[in-house]
């Protein structure tokens, strides 16, 4: 699970939530704290240069971030996530997760899909048990204002 001295939780927390590190269990099979492609060295030149190892190959489900949370560090999703195989992505907004899907397996390989197309949208919310259809057209250009768009549409932007 990487160097995670700074993790003192539990992987399922004691609210029923699933910690961030057991969902990159979950969808690239390696335990890691870190979402960005390959391996990135931090360090001074005092110190011993530390790696933190991401997400090595390009998953078959991708994985979507979006924090409103002031208090949290910002995370960085590499494209190995964003840009999966198939066009499945397990969303997270703060401490919820949802997954976001379109039946069509060809989508992310023609780019003329790509233009027009229905996301399917399920939550873990409790206030939420029905699905979500999301018509995302790339021909329109939108603003993106985090606080007032709504959590769904800022995570589709996070893509």
């Amino acid at each position: 699970m990487e160097d995670t001295a700074d993790v003192k939780e539990s992987l399922i927390q004691p609210n029923g939530h699933i910690h961030p590190i057991l969902a990159s269990l979950i969808l690239t099979g390696r335990a890691t704290p870190y979402l960005h492609n390959g391996i990135i060295y931090e360090g001074t030149e005092d110190t011993m240069s530390r790696p933190k190892t991401g997400v090595l190959r390009r998953a078959e489900v991708g994985h979507l971030v979006c924090q409103r949370s002031e208090t949290k560090f910002p995370v960085a999703v590499g494209s190995r996530l964003k840009t999966p195989t198939l066009p499945i992505w397990v969303v997270r907004s703060d401490d919820s997760y949802g997954v976001l899907f379109n039946p069509n397996r060809e989508l992310l390989r023609d780019y003329h899909a790509e233009n027009r197309f229905d996301l399917y949208y399920y939550s873990s919310s409790n206030n939420h048990n029905k699905s979500t259809i999301v018509t995302i057209d790339t021909r329109n250009a939108s603003t993106n204002d985090d606080y007032n768009t709504p959590v769904l549409e800022n995570i589709i932007h996070t893509k």
